[in-house]
């Protein structure tokens, strides 16, 4: 109960994102076999690839909730309870809301389809997002591969959504192919511009542990960092030190949890980059 009141609006959203995307998938692209980014998208594939080679009629809320399972038990054991829960929650209100809304195709043409498909699911993706939680599926492996290695998201994106276009290529025509690539694109463009994954911060932190605050950022984000220790707080008189670094929102996630674990008092300083000049890597 205290969780819901805390984060209530972060559920709401949650709630928001499987009716969006239920419908995008139900009423837009699925019936004409386009496929979205992602484990949803993964998992229309598999119903389609069933029904076409087997003769076996699946539904995408099941095979997108158990392909989510593994997922969502690696998520609480390294993105942490909080991210864990409230992106379970998306996860099962997009499959409940998908086994409800009928497969019932609101316009014949691909194009409408796919730019609609594109933004009901964009937009749900990128409104849980903004409130510090995925949607599960790719974005989890996309989080956990950019705290062990410090690729970018984008990778891991790519490499399945470009599987799901080859194989809906290969399958059932390169027409639909390209319509898919039209739906994951404006799909990522709604993303983009609610949350712009790839949006750079200043982030300063003013702490009294900023070696080992430091020490655990440099193994954890693979990102520079400039430390000042010679700071003196005006009000308090204390000396105090500060570590400097520019992010990628998706590390800010980690930048901040590691952070507040060792210092739940640091002063942290987040600021929008304009641009960047030098050495900092998007791969």
């Amino acid at each position: 109960m205290e969780f819901i009141k805390k984060y209530y609006k972060s559920i709401l959203a949650a709630m928001f994102y499987g009716v969006t995307s239920a419908m995008g998938i139900q009423l837009f692209l699925q019936p004409s076999k386009i496929y979205t980014s992602g484990v949803m998208g993964a998992s229309q594939l598999v119903v389609n690839l069933l029904e076409q080679f087997a003769h076996v009629n699946t539904q995408v809320y099941l095979w997108y909730f158990i392909f989510n399972i593994p997922l969502v038990v690696v998520s609480w054991l390294k993105l942490g309870k909080k991210f864990t829960i409230l992106s379970l929650i998306a996860i099962v209100s997009a499959s409940i809301c998908i086994l409800f809304i009928p497969l019932h195709p609101v316009t014949n043409d691909p194009m409408l389809a796919s730019v609609f498909g594109g933004v009901m699911t964009g937009v749900g993706i990128g409104i849980c997002f903004r409130n510090g939680f995925s949607t599960g599926g790719t974005d989890v492996i996309a989080l956990i591969v950019q705290k062990s290695t410090g690729r970018t998201v984008g990778q891991v994106s790519f490499a399945v959504n470009a599987m799901i276009v080859v194989v809906a290529g290969f399958v059932f025509g390169w027409e639909l192919a390209l319509y898919t690539m039209v739906s994951i694109y404006i799909s990522n463009v709604l993303v983009d511009k609610m949350y712009i994954q790839q949006q750079k911060v200043t982030v300063v932190v003013y702490s009294h542990a900023i070696d080992k605050i430091s020490k655990e950022l440099l193994q954890s984000i693979h990102r520079g960092i400039t430390l000042d220790y010679n700071l003196t707080g005006a009000y308090s008189g204390e000396r105090i030190g500060s570590i400097t670094m520019v992010l990628t929102k998706y590390e800010l996630f980690f930048a901040k949890k590691v952070v507040l674990r060792i210092d739940p008092t640091a002063f942290i300083n987040i600021q929008p980059t304009v641009e960047i000049k030098g050495n900092f890597s998007d791969n």
